[in-house]
C-alpha cells in the first residue's frame, strides 16, 4: 500500500508452517486497518521466505542475509516499512477476533502512551501471562530465584514481576510489554533509535520500554486484543532458549542499574539458575530437563557478561 497507517514486522526464522498461519490470521482478522506487511527471513533453512513469497505475494519479504538476531531482523524490516504505527509480531502468533484492529484503536484512545500491547493466550485459549512484566527490582529478583513467583503466581506481592495478581480483564498500565505483539509509534521509534541490535534475543522489548517510560510513555495494555502465542518454537532446546534469555536479562541490568545494586541483581541471576539446577536434578534426575538446566549453569561465564 502507498500510504499504509500500520506496519507490520514480522521476523521469521525456521518457523515456516507457524509463519503461514500467523500470515493468514493477520489477513483474516484484519479489516478496519489500512495495513502493509513486511517479513524478514533470518536466515532459515527450512524454505520459509520460499514458501511467504509463493502463498502470500502482497507481503513484502525480505532476506535478511544472516542471523540479525530479533532487534536486528526488526531494524531491517522497520527500515523498508512506511506506516506512522508500527507492530511488532511473532511468526508464532495467531490473531484472534480483529486483535491487531482492535489494538490499534486502543492506541487512538490513549495516543500519549506511546506503547502499546494485547494478551496473550495458550494453543487450548488459556490464559498466557508471559506478555507483560514489571520492572526488575530486588523483590521480583528474589522471588524468582527462590521459586516464589512459581508457587505463588496468583500474588502480586511474590509474582509482581508478572502481575500475578491481575487477570488479564482489565486496562493495565505496565512496565514492559512483550515484543511478540507491540505496537508503538514511528515517532517514538526514531526518537529512541528503535531496539537496540546488540541485544541479539531477548529484552530488547524491555530495554525499549523502560528507556520510553524515562521519556514519560507509559506501556498500555488492553485486554481486547488477544492472540495466540505459541512461543519459542524457534529454539531446539530449553538451554539455547534460557541461556539468551538470561543474557539479555543481565544486559538489561547493566543498562539500567548501577554499582551495587547492578551487581547484586547479576548475583541473583545467578542464584536462579543455580536453583534450577537442583530443583531439576531432585524432582527429575536424569531428566532432559535436568540436563538442560545444568548446560545452563555450566555455560554461566557467557551469559553472566551480558552482550
Amino acid at each position: 500500500m502507498s500510504n499504509p497507517e500500520l506496519s507490520i514486522i514480522l521476523v521469521s526464522y525456521n518457523t515456516k508452517e507457524h509463519t503461514l498461519k500467523a500470515l493468514s490470521s493477520v489477513y483474516e482478522q484484519t479489516e478496519d486497518t489500512n495495513f502493509e506487511v513486511i517479513l524478514v527471513d533470518n536466515d532459515s533453512k527450512d524454505g520459509s521466505l520460499e514458501a511467504v513469497q509463493e502463498a502470500f505475494p502482497q507481503v513484502q519479504s525480505y532476506a535478511s542475509g544472516g542471523n540479525l538476531g530479533f532487534a536486528g531482523g526488526v531494524h531491517f524490516g522497520v527500515d523498508r516499512s512506511k506506516g506512522d504505527l508500527i507492530l511488532l509480531l511473532n511468526p508464532d502468533t495467531l490473531v484472534l477476533d480483529g486483535a491487531i484492529d482492535k489494538l490499534v484503536q486502543f492506541s487512538r484512545e490513549r495516543p500519549d502512551a506511546g506503547i502499546w500491547g494485547g494478551v496473550t493466550l495458550n494453543n487450548d485459549l488459556s490464559l498466557n501471562t508471559q506478555h507483560a512484566w514489571a520492572r526488575h527490582d530486588l523483590g521480583t529478583l528474589l522471588s524468582s530465584a527462590l521459586g516464589l513467583s512459581k508457587i505463588f503466581s496468583k500474588s502480586c506481592l511474590f509474582n509482581k514481576a508478572n502481575y500475578g495478581c491481575w487477570n488479564r480483564d482489565t486496562v493495565k498500565e505496565v512496565d514492559i510489554l512483550s515484543g511478540c505483539f507491540f505496537l508503538t509509534t514511528r515517532a517514538l521509534w526514531n526518537k529512541l533509535g528503535g531496539l537496540d541490535t546488540s541485544f541479539f534475543m531477548y529484552a530488547e522489548e524491555a530495554d525499549y520500554c523502560l528507556k520510553a517510560k524515562k521519556l514519560g510513555y507509559q506501556p498500555t495494555v488492553t485486554p481486547d486484543a488477544r492472540l495466540i502465542h505459541h512461543g519459542g518454537i524457534s529454539h531446539a532446546n530449553l538451554a539455547a532458549k534460557e541461556i539468551k534469555l538470561l543474557r539479555g536479562k543481565v544486559e538489561l541490568i547493566k543498562r539500567h542499574d548501577k554499582g551495587l545494586l547492578k551487581s547484586l541483581y547479576i548475583s541473583l541471576i545467578w542464584l536462579y539458575s543455580f536453583n534450577k539446577v537442583i530443583e531439576s536434578t531432585l524432582l527429575k534426575r536424569g531428566s532432559v530437563e535436568a540436563a538442560e538446566w545444568k548446560k545452563v549453569f555450566d555455560e554461566r561465564s557467557v551469559w553472566i557478561k551480558g552482550y
